[in-house]
This record gives structure tokens, sequence and C-alpha cells, in this order.
């Protein structure tokens, strides 16, 4: 999507190492040609560029010649991808970048390219544009995926850049050239890289199916001394004259560039009646005893086969494995060569016995080359057992009495009890041995057990002893997670070189639910041969990834005097695989991976299967390491020499002397240094092209400062704070050296802290020799142990500090917060309430003044002494002022864009004894209603040692004074009243209520804000007997919107009088004066609604606030005034109007809430004369009064009206009459009838005893 430029360009900038890199140079900007992005699962751009991990090639119409510290490449036609869709991380297809030798271009040999394909880099941004005569390219991005069957760089002579230039020539068009990614910010394999190459991998394949690489072991074959990988292939079709399909076999592979293995002629014959091969896994491991020793490889499912074609017949999986000679040929004259390596035959048959013994699962020799030491974990019901068994030629000769067998449940007495593991263990499923494991120098057998106890064990085994045939238990080593598998493999290695082996075991299906982990490998450091208490170090894999199912000792592959170790983890990634390297330490293993080696770059599935090391391959002293993989494919990663460089760094003068210009007006210094190499081993004495670089003040560019220094004699390519350069070491230890000098800039600021001078040094590349076999020679890496950096420090010499040349300063701050008055110099102070300043925010809109005094007593100087101020965003910078009488030198102050923080210089230095006072103005225009508080941070910053310096925050309320006032008024102001008392029954015109008085009250507001408020009235309507005063007839409003005010029942009450809307003849001549009005007396009496006045509240709503007017109309009681207040002559009524905020804000005020109106109201002279009685007339009329009320009641008690009668002369009498009992008579003749007419006589006495009825 963009043109090429018109010429070619220089890069005006170098790569830096682990950075991203801008390119500039000299001219205009003029044309803009784009931008490229591609990322996981997005569509890819149509662009036509070569997409490197490395580096980015535009489309060229004529090739251009890429020059890299010296080495060239030339770059063809490019890959053009359209429509791709990048769903994998990098973009298909995906192929090798073709490479053909070309001597022939100038600056030296180099490749050229004819055909170019590569994944673009995840998360890849790139930007290009041209100038006039120049090229610009911004590149920024993420850490990207390695496309597969990438490699880093493909010239012999580079394994990766660390500093380069990049030079365009040739060609009417330049290509568009950047340097993506330094080889740690890739993938995984390249990022934790150290010495194992992962650019010229050797690749060993079999054939598809065949399962080459399931196992596999290093040889050195000593006459003649060949070194070759050996990788067992237990799924290969037979040899000839086998009837068995599918075998299984062994494979040799040389040390070469051809990926061909050739298969090792044995096993090749099959008694069909007594044995069964089809599908024995011949080659499931493979074992070396080392350079000259022998070889053993298995086949765990090789059959025995009783009573061959009868109804009888049975088969038995005993296993049986094969000893080859160091030729890999089997030796006739030697006991141990052939294969009747087959102990379970002829053995009790059975699951319950040797039935199922799968003999050689495992096999490895002992290290002291004695025994081999056999796995069968099928033996005893599948507990497993261990054999350690020797055949010699002489006992004198193999250093023994008794070649054995021992075994697990003993030779001889064949006991299952005896094996230290349960049924269904698998004891014997993995194997190794050690001295100086249990004893200093006592053999030690270790085996895996990954089924024991349902999850894993590991069981120590020793010889009971000479005469016995028995391998006894001497401690176990039990799996930590159910069905972790612990035990599937392990290995016994030195981590810490003490001369004590240690043991990692893998667990490969170890597994956490609440943690991202799959598989585990715990690493057990010995502690002088006891292992009972020991707490394992664990390292875990990812989810899936079967880590732990291969570990191998691979030696000390990077010679730092410990051994190391490789984990496999072949479900890794997807199912690509990884392998997990770790290095070991006087501590005992350091946890993070120094190497990760993944399958996905070489298309591999399950790498890491099967691991062999700790066996130089390809000669240059360093062990290499082999990976397998059930891809039919082994890969072999040869270790890279590790040297180190010495950097001697002398730097003169060592202090600057700043008063002292030692290069015309400024200072210079110069910089010495010596350079030299070591390596491992002695005898790695190549010429080295070393880069090296020298920095300066690289911890103040790092936070985005400037540097102090520049750089003399350097490239116009290079910055003025660094200078790289090239040097060439002749051999090891042998010293080349060079001098640069380097200025100080003008005008710097920072005098206090030192210059750290940084020297660093990568190697560029090695003279070109031809290595063994072809192979290209690998170019060494520098020490991962050793400081990548030598830094070095320029010192100033300081004036005003201690004898200890440091400087410790004793900065100090007092603060107060003032008013600014407009444009004078005038800092009224705030006040202070409870404690806390208050600043008051009206419509004047004043600024706010932060005096702040800095003193720095009894110390040493400051320097680089300065007060960070920082605001919040309702304030902003404006300006300081310096307080001339306290402050010699004007304070500078400077803020960043939108005021928010400002820095002040004080003084560099600022002196012992200086104090300093000024005033920082800040602007309050973006203060709004909401705005309740101020927090300003104050911060003493100095490059002086000072550690109690403690930020200060300066805290204020903020009260705003809102503009809105109200102002009233009563028309007339002065009123009188008289004439006759008139009930309010009785009224029905308004006018005959009394005078009429007209309020009108006004707001003013000065803030056009959108503030809800209420005008609240109080109105006088009757006093405290409950008469009438001002009765409100109306209430009308004026202004932007309608007011309405309530309680709307309080307007007119009585609803019978009639409202009149023109004046009465009496409201305009007033009364008539009768008598002098000297008859009244002088006092005056106020009515105010807190004077027992029963006032309401008339509440009317404010939208717009300003410039509305509320007129109430109301009349003046006549009649209560004749009744009460004739006597008055001057009686005042307040009508009192006031403004209420309805906001939920606490801190906004009204400055004139509330305003006050009075109404004089006087009676006329005519009401007046009967208003006063004299005294003496009330003193005859009472005595009068009382001297008829005493002749009135002599009178009537003359009359007996007071008399009262007796009780007997109102009570009549009466008398009693004796009424004699009578007996009824008895009726003897029920029909004979009573006189109803006879008389009964009456008792007028009695007896107490007698009856009476």
């Amino acid at each position: 999507r963009h043109t090429p430029p018109p010429s070619t360009h220089k890069w005006r900038q170098p790569f830096v190492r682990g950075e991203w890199s801008r390119f500039t140079a000299d001219g205009p900007p003029t044309k803009d040609h784009g931008t490229v992005t591609t990322g996981p699962g997005s569509a890819a751009p149509s662009f036509t560029h070569l997409c490197y991990v490395d580096f980015v090639i535009a489309k060229q119409k004529e090739p251009a010649l890429l020059s890299l510290q010296g080495l060239s490449f030339r770059a063809f036609q490019t890959f053009s991808m359209k429509g791709s869709t990048c769903s994998t991380c990098y973009i298909s297809p995906v192929s090798p970048l073709p490479l053909t030798r070309d001597n022939k271009r100038p600056g030296g040999s180099g490749y050229t390219t004819t055909r170019g394909q590569r994944g673009a880099v995840r998360g890849f941004t790139a930007r290009w544009g041209t100038r006039s005569g120049s090229l610009q390219s911004d590149i920024t991005g993420q850490r990207g995926e390695q496309p597969p069957g990438h490699r880093l760089f493909t010239s012999d002579y580079w394994t990766h850049l660390d500093r380069a230039e990049m030079l365009l020539q040739g060609g009417p068009t330049a290509a568009y050239v950047a340097l993506l990614f330094y080889y740690h910010l890739l993938e995984p394999t390249l990022v934790l890289a150290f010495n194992l190459d992962t650019t010229h991998v050797i690749r060993k394949d079999g054939e598809p199916g065949s399962l080459f690489g399931f196992s596999l072991a290093m040889h050195r074959q000593l006459n003649p001394d060949t070194r070759m990988l050996l990788s067992g292939a237990p799924r290969a079709r037979a040899l000839g004259q086998q009837t068995a399909n599918i075998t299984g076999g062994l494979y040799k592979c040389e040390i070469t560039q051809s990926n061909k293995c050739e298969r090792i002629q044995f096993d090749s014959e099959e008694d069909v009646r007594f044995e069964n091969k089809e599908n024995q896994w011949m080659g499931v491991t493979v074992q070396s005893q080392g350079p000259g020793g022998k070889i053993v490889t298995c086949a765990h499912r090789y059959q025995r086969r009783l009573y061959g074609n009868t109804p009888q017949e049975s088969r038995d999986i005993t296993g049986r494995c094969f000893v080859l000679s160091q030729d890999l040929t089997i030796d006739s004259n030697s006991d141990e060569d052939g294969g009747n390596w087959k102990f379970c035959e002829g053995r009790a048959r059975g699951h319950e016995m040797f039935g199922s013994c799968q003999q050689g699962l495992a096999a490895t020799f002992t290290k002291d080359y004695h025994y081999i030491v056999f796995g069968a974990p099928g033996a005893y019901n599948w507990k497993g057992i261990v054999r350690l068994e020797q055949k010699n030629n002489t006992l004198l000769e193999m250093g023994v009495y008794d070649d054995g067998p021992y075994e697990v449940g003993d030779e001889n007495l064949l006991r299952p009890e005896f094996v230290p593991v349960p049924a269904n263990s698998y004891l014997g499923f993995s194997l190794d041995s050690g001295y100086s494991i249990t004893r200093r120098r006592g053999l030690t057998v270790v085996a895996g057990a990954p089924r024991a106890n349902h999850s894993g064990a590991v069981v120590l085994l020793r010889k009971e002893s000479e005469a016995s045939a028995r391998l006894l238990e001497e401690h176990i080593l039990h799996g930590p997670g159910l069905a972790s598998s612990f035990g599937y493999d392990l290995t016994v290695v030195d981590l810490n070189g003490d001369g004590w082996q240690d043991i990692v075991v893998g667990a490969p299906q170890f597994y956490m639910k609440d943690r991202d982990i799959g598989g585990a490998a715990y690493v057990y450091i010995n502690q002088a041969g006891r292992w009972d208490k020991i707490t394992p170090v664990d390292l875990y894999g990812t989810k899936d990834s079967m880590f732990g199912l291969a570990v191998e000792n691979i030696g000390d592959i990077n010679q730092d005097s410990y051994e190391d170790i490789a984990i496999g983890a072949p479900y890794d990634d997807g199912g690509a695989g990884k392998v997990y390297i770790y290095h070991g330490s006087a501590e005992g293993i350091k946890t993070s991976p120094a190497q990760i080696l993944s399958g996905k770059e070489h298309s591999m599935r399950l790498f890491g299967y099967s691991l062999a090391g700790n066996m130089d391959l390809d000669i240059n002293s360093y062990p290499d390491v082999a990976v397998g993989s059930l891809s039919d494919t082994a890969l072999i990663y040869r270790a890279r020499p590790v040297i180190s460089i010495r950097r001697d760094v002398k730097i003169s003068p060592q202090e600057i002397d700043l008063t002292i210009k030692t290069c015309g007006n400024s200072n210079c210094f110069d910089v010495d240094m010596c350079f030299a190499y070591k390596g491992n081993p002695s005898s790695y004495n190549p010429k080295l092209t070393i880069s090296y670089s020298v920095e300066a003040d690289g911890e103040r560019r790092k936070h985005g400062l400037t540097s102090r220094v520049m750089f003399l004699n350097k490239s116009s390519t290079e910055t003025d704070y660094r200078f790289n350069a090239t040097l060439d070491l002749r051999g090891q230890n042998q010293k080349s050296c060079i001098k640069i000098t380097a200025k100080l800039k003008d005008n710097i600021k920072d005098k206090l802290r030192s210059i750290p001078i940084e020297v660093s040094a990568e190697i560029v590349g090695t003279k070109r020799q031809k290595s063994r076999n072809g192979l290209p020679q690998l170019m060494p890496i520098l020490d991962s142990s050793q400081p990548s950096k030598e830094i070095m420090e320029v010192n100033f010499v300081k004036e005003g500090c201690g004898g200890d040349n440091i400087c410790r300063s004793n900065l100090k701050m007092d603060y107060q917060l003032f008013y600014k008055q407009g444009n004078l110099e005038v800092y009224p102070p705030l006040p202070i309430k409870n404690k806390v300043p208050v600043f008051h925010l009206n419509y004047e809109k004043k600024d706010l003044a932060l005096r702040v005094t800095v003193s720095n007593m009894n110390e040493d100087d400051a320097y680089e002494a300065k007060l960070v101020g920082t605001f919040p965003n309702t304030l902003s910078y404006s300006g300081v002022r310096t307080e001339p009488t306290t402050t010699k030198k004007p304070i500078i102050c400077t803020a960043n864009q939108n005021g928010s923080q400002a820095d002040c210089e004080l003084g560099n230095p600022f002196k012992r004894g200086s104090k300093a006072t000024f005033y920082i103005i800040l602007n309050t225009a973006a203060m709004t209603l909401d705005t309740t508080e101020i927090d300003i941070d104050l911060q003493l910053q100095t490059t002086s040692v000072q550690e109690n310096i403690v930020p200060v925050k300066v805290k204020a309320r903020v009260i705003i004074e809102f503009p809105l006032s109200v102002t009233g008024e009563a028309s007339p102001n002065q009123v009188s009243f008289g004439g006759v008392v008139k009930g309010e029954s009785a009224m029905k015109k308004e006018e005959e209520i009394g005078s009429l008085i007209t309020y009108k009250f006004r707001i003013n507001n000065l803030w056009k804000s959108s503030v809800k408020a209420s005008l609240n009235i109080q109105w006088p309507k009757l006093n405290k007997d409950g008469k009438w005063l001002l009765y409100l007839v109306k209430v009308t409003a004026s202004g932007p919107e309608d007011v309405v005010c309530a309680p709307e029942t309080e307007i007119n009450s009585l609803k019978q009088i009639q409202e009149t809307f023109s004046r009465t003849k009496r409201e305009i001549g007033g009364w008539k004066k009768v008598v002098k009005m000297s008859s009244l007396s002088d006092k005056t009496k106020v009515l105010t609604c807190d004077s027992g006045v029963r006032c309401v509240v008339l509440r009317c709503p404010l939208q717009g606030l300003d410039g509305t007017t509320v007129e109430l109309r109301s009349r003046l009681w006549n009649s209560t005034f004749i009744e009460d207040y004739a006597s008055i002559p001057n009686t005042h009524i307040v009508v009192r109007a006031s403004l209420v905020l309805q906001t939920q804000a606490k801190n906004m005020i009204l400055k004139t809430p509330q305003t006050d109106v009075t109404l004089a109201v006087s009676p006329e002279v005519a009401v007046a004369q009967f208003t006063g009685v004299p005294w003496w007339i009330i003193l005859v009329a009472v005595l009068a009064g009382i001297l008829i009320l005493a002749l009135l009641v002599f009178l009537l008690w003359k009359c007996g009206f007071f008399k009262r009668s007796k009780q007997e002369d109102s009570v009549p009498r009466y008398h009693a009459v004796r009424i004699r009992k009578e007996t009824p008579p008895e009726y003897k003749d029920e029909k004979a009838k009573l006189d109803p007419f006879d008389k009964k006589q009456w008792l007028t006495t009695w007896i107490d005893d007698e009856s009476y009825s």
C-alpha cells in the first residue's frame, strides 16, 4: 500500500539491543505511505513487503544491499500476502529462506535471497514515510511468535545480532528495512536461549510410523574415534530374515548435516516355534556404557511361545535385551554380547510370577561400568523387579569377584514379599544408578514405580552383601500427588557439585485444579546420604503439557562446574512439545529455565518424548543434547562455547571541577578501555570480533532526562550519549585497548549526582573455520552469569558539602494561604475556622496566593533544590511573585501545559543558611458550585542527602458566596387609620377594610447559574389577639417566568370582599382633623413576627433568578387599629422576605439572604380625642357603685331576704295506727265465699314482741 522512496538512504540511528528503534534522517517529511498492522485472528492487509522476525524488507524493483556490521544480504522479489488470515500468530505459508553464496558484493561475503516467505510477528505494526532524501520508519509491537522453521539469522557468521548499523546501498530504490526484535524478545526458545544453538540444529529422520526417536542414547566408538546418536525405533519394520512384520530396531546417526541414519543389523533371526517377535518393540530403550563401552537395547514385548501350534499353546511376555559391542556388532568372543539377556525365561509362569515380566522396559549401566541394570515392571503381579547382572570374561579383569546377579525379591528365593512396593506398582519402569547416593563410595540403584500406592514412588536399592543375591531397599521417595505417575522417569545428577549425587524425579500426570499446572519434576538435593527429611524443589509445567515425562542428566553444558538437566514436556504448546533446560548451581538448581527448546519451529509433534545428553558430539568440549519425539524425528542441539569478556575501564579525571575548564570552555574526561576474553577449554582460542558500546547517563535517560555528556569523535549515525565501535581480540587473555574522550554539556543542572559510564561488549563474529563433518562452526556466547555492563562513575567536586564529600541538606518549608487582590500586590490572608483556612468564592473571582517559605539551615548545600506543587483541577498555576525582602534571586517556576503542576527552582545549589519566600498565584476560574475544598500537594526535592523530606498537603475549605439578593419596598410606606369600627361580616368591598399598601420584592443575581431558590415572605396576618393586621388581597409577579406563591388560601381569604381597582376618596384625602395631636403620647410600637404577631409564610419558588419581581397587594385592617392601636402614635409593621437555596451543598451561602420592609402606621386626630378619660371620674364612678351595692344589700336583709327557715317547720307531721294481726280462716267449704267488705282493725300502738302484718 505504499511506494518506495525515490532514492537510497542511510540510517541515522543504530539498532539497540532489546529496544524498539526509530530510524530518522535529515529533511522535512514529504509523504506518508500508510500503516500495516497484523495481529492474532485478524485479516492481514494487502501489502507487498517481506515480514521477517528479524527485519522487514519492502518490495524492490532492483536488488538492494543490506549491510549488517560489514556482512551483507541482498533482497530480491519478496512474498506478497493478500487476503491471508493471521489465525495462528503467524502468516502462512512459511518456508525456509533460500540463500546462495554471494562473494561478489561489496562489503565482503554475503548471502543472496532468491525468494522469501516469512510469518508476520503477532502485534506487529509498522508505519513508513518518506523524507526528502531520507527515510523514516517507526516500529511498534508486542512479543511475537516465531514461525515454524524460522531461524533468527541464516548467515554462518551470526546466530544473533546484538548491535548493528544498517546501510542501504545500490539500486535506484532502497529497501525499507527495520530491525524488529532482538532474539530474546521472540519465542521462548529465543527469549531464554543460552548456549544450545537453535540455528544449526542437526535433524535426523526415521522411517514414517517407526517411532524413530522413541529412545535415544549418545555413544562414542574409540576405534576408530566416532561419535554418534543411537535412536530406538520400536515400530520399525522387521529385517529380511524375520517372519514378523513389525519388530522394531536400532539406528545409528552420524553427526553430520545429513538427516539419514543407518539401521544396525542384529536380532535378524526368528524361531517361530518358541518365540514371537511381532510388535516386540525392539529399541524401546537404548543405553550406552560410555566411550568405548557396550550398548544395551531391549524389546519389552518379546513373547516366549510354549507348546506351539497345539491347543495348549501359551505365550509369556517376558521381554528380551541385546548387548552390543562398541562398534555396534555382536562379538562372539564376548560373554556379554548377544541376546541372551532374558532372565524371566524359564521361571514360574503366570502374571503372579514372571509370565508378564516385560524385561527391558528400562535398562541402564551402572556408573562403574560393572553391571547392567534391568527393570521388569510386570513381574510378581506387576509389582515389578530390578535386576543387577554382569557377565564378565575374567573376574580380575572387571575388578569384581561376584557378578551377581542381584535381584529385588532375591535371585535364588524368588520371594514376592521382598519387593518393597504393592502390586501394580511397576517397579523398574525407570532406572538409574550412581555412587555417593546413600554412601560415599557405595553403589545405589534408583528405580521408579509410577503406580505405587496410586501416586508413585522411587526406591533406592543396594546389594545386601556379596554372598547374597538380593537387592535391599534403602529408602523410598513417595509421590506427593494422586495418580501423578511419580517415578515415570528419573535421573541421578550432581547439581550442586558437592560430590553427592542428587535425584530428579518426573511426575508427568501431576495436576493442580486451582492452578495452570500439568506435570511436575521434583529435585531432591542429597544431604550427605540422608534422605528421610528432604523437601524437594518443585518444578511445574503448564496445563496438559506432561512436563516430566522425560528427565535427563545432560552434563555441564555451560562449563560452570555444575551439572545440568533437561526435562521434556511433549504435550506442551498444543502438542508440539517443549524441552526445558535447567542449570545446576551451588544452591542446587536454578528454578528458572535457562533455555526452552520448542518443537513447533521444526513442525514436530510430541517433541521432548525422549532425551539424551552428557556427551560432546561435535568435539568442542561442550556436551550436546538430543531430543526425540513421536514424529519419527530426533534433533541434536549442539552447545556453543561460553566465554566471558573482561572489561578493564579507567576514567581520568575521576572528579570534575566545574570551575576549571579542561577543553576550551567546557570540561572533558577520558575513558580508557581494555578488552580480553576467556573461555573453556583453554585450547579454544579463536580470533573474536567484538562490538563494544560506551553509554553515559543511562539512568537519567530511562527517566526521560537528557544526558549530561556527549562523546567526541563518534560517527554521525550515533547519538551524542553513546559511542559504538568494533574491536578484534586475537586470542584468549590477549588484551586490546582503546581510548575515547567525553565532553560535559553546558549549563547542566545536576551537579551533585555522579555520571555513570556503562561499558558493554557483545560478540560480533569469529574467524571462519571449517569443522568436522562439514558442520558450521558455532559462534561463542557470552557467559550469562557475567554482568552485562561495567559501570564506572565520574564525580563532581562538591562545594558546601561535608568532609566525606556527601551533601546533607536540611530543607524546611512553611506555607500560608492568601487572597490575591486583582493586579494589586496585596495579599489579605484567608480567615481561619476550626483551624482550617476558608476561601470565600464570590462573583469577584479572586485568585488564590500560596505563600511558601523554604529554608536550609545548619547543614550542607542543597543541590537541584526545587519545590514541586501539584494542584487540583479546580486550580491552575498563574504565576509566581518573589518577596524581595527575603529572597535575593527571583524564583522561577515552570508549569505543565494545563497548569496542574509547577516546578519552582530554589537554587543549584541552594546554599546553607539560605531562605526564600515567594507566592505561587493560582487561578480559581475553574472553580464551580460543586467545589468544596482545596487540596494542594507540595514536595521539596533535592539531589543532596536528606531523608526527612515528606510531602505537605495544603487544605482549605471553599465557601461559595452566591450573589443572590432580594430588595423590597412598601408603597406607601406611611399610612393612617380612623373612622368607625366595622365588623368583618359587614364588609363587602375591599376599600372598607382600610388603606391600600403594595409590597414589591425584587431578586437580583450576579451569577447566571441554574441553582433554584425560593422567596419566603413572613406576612403579619393577625395580632396576638387574633385580629386582622394586614389583609392580603392579591399576589402578582413579573420576570422571565411565572411565580405562584403558596399557600393560595391566604390570598383574599374572605371571599365575600370584592376586589376594587380604584382608590377611594378617603385614600386620597385622608382623615379630617378634629382636635390637636398634642393629646397623643410619644411611644412607638413595632409589630414583627418575632414579637407575638401571628404570621403566615408565603413561599414563592423562583425559576429565573435574575430580574424577578413579586408584588403583594394588601389592605390595612382599619378596625383593628382603631380598637387596639388608637392610643399609639407610631406603629411599625415589619414584613420580612428571605431567599432560600434549594440545593444539597452545605458550603453554599447567600451574602444578603433577607430584607425587612417597614410600614409606618399612625392614627388620625379625630380618633385620638376620645381615647383619654380622667382618673377622678373613674374613681367617683367606682365609689358610687360600691355605695349603691351596700344599700341594696341592707334593704334585702331587712326584708328577711337573707333569713333561713328551720327544718321542723317545713317537714309534715304523721300519726301511727296499730293494725291487729289476723289469721285467715280455714275454709272447709270450698264453695263458701268471703265477704270482701269485712273491715280490718288497725293498730295504733304496738309492742316490740308482737307480730304484725
